[in-house]
């Protein structure tokens, strides 16, 4: 019976509030006593009880008063957190071991107090003690090596005597991608590629620059090809822009790697984030998947994310 009631309200909240962006009204917002409530409560029908056995008037009032107390507290808590948004921004993929998490803001037009964002897969919270207008907040997310959907927010505020618990969820599907932790790969592996046809073919060739054309000097070039003879001649800063025949292309290969899984897709991370950060043209090549060669921030993304599939 238990599992049953468990099944249906999981799959009563994957349909309503599975969003990017939500608004709190009465049909989303739950409200029960908190354990401290229970306790509370326990407590107020005690005094009941006894001030009625007892006939002793200022138990009753005693238990009156808490009793008022507790209906404050419902309805003050439900005021809290009526129209509160929040909306998830933005997912931060990361290495593994380095900080990855959510980017959620929390909207309101009034002030709002204790709110808590639990992630439920992770158990990951974060409190923030005061809203108003829009309030950023942040949430880690401690995964290892992989792909996860983001899944279950679970908003929380216990406003304000703790004796009530009002909820609510947010179920993302946005995807978040936990890559391979860099390890340094020292062997000399860089150029060594496996082509289709099963061969091993070594990619070794120096980049040959020929001249091309002068250009006109500006903010951040390097001073070292300012044509200093023109300058001189003719008070002119200009460049010398140089052209390769031949790129310098590498390719970094799944198989040829040493050690166990992760170990070999750590390496194959280092050797991504290098020749990146270099401009090096590179290739990738998993034994499930192969990128093909390319540069830029478009191509280091899509190589750092396969590996954080395999």
């Amino acid at each position: 019976m238990r599992s049953r009631i468990k099944y249906w309200f999981a799959k009563h909240v994957d349909q309503k509030h599975t969003a990017d962006h939500m608004l709190f009204k009465h049909d989303s917002i739950y409200v029960l006593p908190s354990q401290s409530g229970l306790l509370f409560i326990g407590i107020m029908l005690l005094n009941f009880i006894l001030g009625i056995n007892y006939q002793n008037n200022l138990i009753l009032a005693v238990s009156y008063i808490m009793g008022v107390l507790l209906v404050v507290s419902l309805l003050s808590g439900y005021i809290n957190f009526n129209r509160l948004g929040l909306k998830l921004l933005s997912v931060n993929d990361n290495h593994e071991g380095v900080l990855t998490g959510a980017r959620l803001e929390l909207e309101s037009t009034k002030e709002r107090y204790n709110i808590i964002i639990k992630h439920i897969d992770t158990g990951s919270e974060v409190t923030v003690s005061e809203v108003f207008k829009n309030t950023i907040a942040h949430v880690a997310l401690p995964y290892k090596r992989g792909v996860y959907t983001i899944g279950r927010f679970k908003i929380i505020s216990h406003f304000p005597f703790g004796l009530v618990t009002v909820w609510s969820y947010l179920h993302s599907n946005k995807a978040l991608h936990v890559y391979p932790l860099p390890k340094e790969e020292k062997t000399e592996i860089k150029h060594i590629f496996t082509g289709a046809d099963g061969d091993t073919n070594v990619n070794d060739v120096q980049a040959i620059d020929e001249f091309n054309e002068l250009k006109p000097y500006q903010q951040g070039m390097s001073l070292n090809k300012v044509s200093w003879r023109h300058f001189a001649k003719n008070q002119q800063l200009l460049v010398k822009d140089y052209t390769s025949e031949q790129p310098v292309s590498v390719g970094f290969d799944f198989d040829l790697i040493t050690g166990n899984v992760e170990e070999r897709l750590s390496k194959l991370c280092f050797l991504v984030v290098e020749a990146s950060n270099n401009q090096q043209p590179f290739a990738l090549k998993l034994p499930n998947a192969t990128v093909p060669i390319g540069t830029g921030q478009s191509h280091r993304v899509k190589c750092l994310e396969i590996l954080s599939e395999y």
